[in-house]
């Protein structure tokens, strides 16, 4: 009996053992399954990723024109296309963004693809060459009455769908020919802005071109929601940008077409333009007004602080073709000239007389009866630009040591009266 119930005993712990060994065995091979899996799909995906950023332009509407190198593509548009609008799927399969983080890549997409593309351009191939393409630049703006080079589009107005198709085609002679040893030695890697005003919301680029100054792009952009009325107030803003992998972008000519301007009545008419490209620095570079900011000092001994409110400015110059402009203020503190703090005011759209009401509170390093005789605060009104580098449009300098007799005075009258804010209108200088 004692006989049979170790055997009864050892075989049902056999038995267990060989389960748990059989669902050990069978977790293992499906924890390796799945992360062999998982890793074959996350290569697949990166891949694929890598792949679609490099060619393909994603979440759009708008689509290229066949007759564009390879075939049917995308290109970036700022609006949705309508449901009740039938596109072609095989021009347009939409890519949906699974996440966040990937929809904001793919607002990009154009840039990155750029950058991936595009690149591979070897800058000490010639040493010089980015000096060579400032003194081209030097030499096209000494030439007076000389364009930027040429843009060609094509307009076509639907009003069945209220939809606007910007056809760009071609850009010309972004370096002049007749700086020919410039023309061969320099080539660029140009794209093309595109922006509706006065708005400035809806904004497209096109792809980047390599290695010419004569690039062709036959890329269609289509705008929908845009009524004949609506129409009537838009202005195109064209840029022609050189990318730089390494530096800012720099923009090589601009161009303006208001759209009551030209005739769009007729539905889905085709109009040519071919329009001369202008640099914005020619423009502006002679510009002496420069408007006027209003800025208020106070002292405050006791607690070894000053303090500088920026409030407003006015008149402000326009540096670009668009008559808007993006002012920001940058304040320095200087003590024997030598800048030992900033603070800067938050950008303001689209306006040239831009209200700010931004106070800011510098420290200073010593008692401030020793040292107000060598300080001085410097304002400087700046132009932001996304693209190119921050312009100056003017400053001015408030302290014993200002230039102008109005700096001077207000420093006095604020060092006279602590603790009350003194505010006084300065004129920009440039």
């Amino acid at each position: 009996m004692i006989s049979e119930s170790n055997l009864v005993t050892t075989t049902l712990c056999v038995a267990a053992i060989s389960v748990i060994v059989i669902i050990v065995i069978s977790v293992c091979l499906l924890t390796r399954r799945r992360s062999r899996y998982r890793y074959t799909n996350l290569q697949a995906a990166t891949f694929h990723q890598e792949k679609l950023r490099a060619t393909e332009v994603k979440p759009v509407s708008s689509f290229k024109n066949a007759a564009g190198p390879g075939g049917l593509k995308k290109s970036p548009s700022p609006m949705q296309s309508p449901e009740n609008i039938d596109i072609d799927s095989t021009a347009c399969k939409e890519i949906q963004p699974k996440n966040d983080r990937m929809e904001a890549s793919l607002s990009e997409c154009v840039t990155e693809s750029n950058e991936q593309k595009y690149s591979a351009i070897d800058w000490k191939e010639d040493e010089g060459v980015e000096e060579d393409i400032e003194i081209a630049y030097e030499m096209r703006a000494d030439e007076k009455g000389s364009s930027c080079g040429k843009l060609r589009y094509r307009l076509i107005y639907d009003f069945e769908k209220n939809a606007l198709t910007v056809h760009i085609i071609s850009a010309s002679e972004l370096i002049p020919k007749s700086n020919c040893r410039w023309r061969e030695k320099v080539m660029l890697d140009p794209y093309v802005k595109l922006q509706l005003l006065p708005e400035k919301q809806h904004k497209i680029k096109t792809r980047v071109v390599r290695n010419t100054a004569d690039p062709v792009y036959d890329e269609d952009f289509v705008f929908y929601g845009i009524n004949y009325n609506q129409l009537q107030n838009t202005t195109l803003h064209f840029a022609v940008i050189a990318f730089d992998r390494f530096l800012r972008d720099k923009i090589i000519g601009e161009a303006l077409c208001p759209l009551n301007s030209l005739n769009l009545k007729e539905s889905n008419k085709a109009i040519d333009i071919n329009i001369d490209l202008v640099n914005r620095s020619l423009k502006f570079q002679n510009v002496k007004l420069r408007g006027e900011v209003l800025v208020s000092l106070c002292f405050r001994q006791a607690t070894n602080k000053i303090c500088v409110a920026v409030l407003k400015a006015q008149n402000l110059p326009t540096f670009d073709l668009t008559g808007y402009a993006d002012p920001y203020v940058k304040i320095y503190l200087l003590i024997n000239g030598i800048k030992i703090a900033k603070k800067k005011t938050h950008v303001k759209k689209r306006t040239v007389s831009p209200v700010y009401n931004e106070a800011f509170i510098f420290d200073l390093p010593e008692p401030s009866s020793a040292v107000t005789d060598k300080i001085s605060v410097e304002i400087l009104v700046m132009d932001w630009d996304r693209i190119t580098k921050n312009e100056v449009m003017g400053r001015v300098e408030i302290g014993p040591r200002a230039s102008s007799a109005l700096g001077q005075s207000h420093w006095e009258e604020a060092k006279s009266n602590p603790w009350k804010q003194i505010a006084h209108w300065h004129q920009l200088k440039p």
